[in-house]
């Protein structure tokens, strides 16, 4: 299961490292930093459509409880 504050954690390792990387002229770690900013957003963005899709979940049952409750009136 994806957990936001994991991604926003690695996206913001990511960006000190991607930093680090330019001071120090290292291209391989900075472009590590990028890679590991781009998996920081990914696990962000799973984390968040799981939630929606969980949203949406809970709304669809609702619904469906509420017809059962108008067909009983």
């Amino acid at each position: 299961m994806a957990d936001d504050l994991t991604g926003k954690l690695e996206h913001l390792c990511g960006k000190v490292k991607e930093g680090l990387g330019d001071l120090l002229g290292d291209r391989k770690i900075e472009r590590e930093g990028r890679l590991d900013q781009m998996e920081g957003r990914a696990e962000q963005d799973a984390a968040r459509a799981e939630e929606a899709m969980m949203d949406a979940n809970a709304r669809r049952l609702e619904a469906q409880r509420a017809k059962d409750l108008n067909r009983e009136l």
